[in-house]
Order: structure tokens, then C-alpha cells, then sequence
């Protein structure tokens, strides 16, 4: 099949240097090309250079709207190896600290993805009721909806799964890690409200086949492998939506 024009572009390894993360930032898709940024392997030094670097791009005082983009990458940070693990836990430490205050003010997705990461490390953060017009607003338009997520990272799939599925009555989150195409795959690309693929953990053969089957239904792409893409694919998607 042709490209999908709105699918992430592969990342170019001659045009990212892991000792350059701003250059990896300000690109179009930051946190995904940065995810690479950290993973092509660093001595110490340079790993401790990398936490410094995108620590002070997020900044003391970072708003709601950096929270989902701040959270790729995070969990950027835990899955690629650590030459210094003292300098990643004390990175997302300040990261979590730096998020309590605002707590409040975060989207209910944002509230779930910013839960999922706090409980790895052992924090247990107050939940906080989300009202107004924003919350209430999601959760209407999820209402009765049906999800499909695509994913080979099962464990992200499964924490967005429960995350969405508690913010609305009637919302059906169904997940796939299938290598290719199958019988559920089609009937998930053929019938559901909103198709989101992890493009960065996926198969191409059942990206191809999900593609072939969804027509011009909705389909969106996570840019990460986290569970906080899958949220703000979902949440950007549906905040949209008329």
C-alpha cells in the first residue's frame, strides 16, 4: 500500500545526534525522534548531558499542556537503557514533583497517564475529581463509542484501555497485537468508532492490513509506545470531533 500521509515518519539516524536533544525537541515529532535520541546508546557522560538538557527544556514551572509531550518523554527515559540509573530516577522524581500541583488542572486522560507513571515509582498521588466543560465534554463524546488500539506493546494497551473505559459509560476499548492480519483485526478495523495504531511498536504487515480494511473511518497514530501516547491520541482525537 502507498505511504499513510499522516503516519509518522521513520526517524533518519544521520539526522538526530544524541548529543544534540534540542535538535531532536524542536523537530515535528519531538518526543518520538527523541525516543531514538536515547536509545542509539551514550557513555555516562553524555546520558547525564541528555536528563540535563531535556530537564530544562521541560522547566520548573511546565503547564498542562506539556504534560502529555513531558510523560513520552519519561517513559522514553525508562525503556531505553540507563548508563546512569541514579541520574534517570532522580529526573523523573523532579518530573512527578513538578506535576502534584497542578494535579488538578490535568485532563482526566492526563490525570490516568500521570497515575500509571507515578504508581511504577512508588508515589501515590491523590485523585483528583476533574469538573467543567473540558471533562465533561470528553466524556460525552466517548460515550458509546468503540476503541481499537493497536499496539505490540500489550502492557501500554491494557492501562489505556482501563483508563478510557473509566472516564465514560459505553465507551468499548478492544486491543491487538496481532503480527497480522486476522479475523478480529478486521472486524476491529471495520467496526470501530476510532482506530489508533502505535506506529512505533507495530507490525507493518497489520498496519498495512488495518489500513486496507478501515477505509476512510478514523485513524490516528500514537507517537510514542506508552501509555501516554495511546491517552493523547484518544484525548486529541475526541476533543476535536463534532
Amino acid at each position: 500500500m502507498p505511504p499513510d500521509p499522516d503516519e509518522p515518519a521513520p526517524v533518519d539516524p544521520t539526522s538526530i545526534s544524541p548529543t544534540d536533544p534540542q535538535a531532536a525537541l524542536t523537530c515535528k515529532h519531538g518526543p518520538a525522534r527523541y525516543a531514538y535520541a536515547i536509545s542509539v546508546g551514550t557513555d555516562a557522560q553524555q546520558y547525564r548531558e541528555l536528563v540535563s538538557d531535556v530537564d530544562e527544556i521541560a522547566g520548573e514551572g511546565f503547564g498542562a499542556g506539556m504534560v502529555y509531550w513531558t510523560l513520552e518523554l519519561v517513559e522514553s527515559f525508562m525503556r531505553a537503557a540507563a548508563p546512569d540509573p541514579s541520574a534517570r530516577e532522580q529526573f523523573v522524581h523532579k518530573i512527578l514533583a513538578r506535576l502534584t500541583p497542578i494535579q488538578a488542572r490535568l485532563s482526566p486522560l492526563q490525570q490516568a497517564a500521570v497515575g500509571s507513571l507515578s504508581g511504577e515509582f512508588g508515589w501515590a498521588l491523590a485523585p483528583h475529581k476533574v469538573h467543567g466543560a473540558q471533562a465533561d465534554t470528553l466524556a460525552a463524546r466517548l460515550r458509546g463509542k468503540k476503541v481499537a488500539i493497536y499496539s505490540l506493546v500489550e502492557a501500554a494497551s491494557r492501562q489505556a484501555k482501563v483508563a478510557i473505559e473509566a472516564l465514560s459509560d459505553g465507551v468499548e476499548v478492544h486491543c491487538s497485537a496481532d503480527h497480522g492480519g486476522t479475523a478480529q483485526l478486521r472486524a476491529l478495523a471495520t467496526n470501530s468508532d476510532l482506530f489508533v495504531i502505535t506506529w512505533a511498536a507495530a507490525k507493518h504487515a497489520a498496519t498495512d492490513f488495518i489500513r486496507a480494511h478501515r477505509g476512510d473511518r478514523p485513524l490516528v497514530y500514537a507517537e510514542g509506545k506508552g501509555v501516554s501516547s495511546l491517552l493523547r491520541a484518544v484525548e486529541d482525537y475526541f476533543s476535536q470531533v463534532r
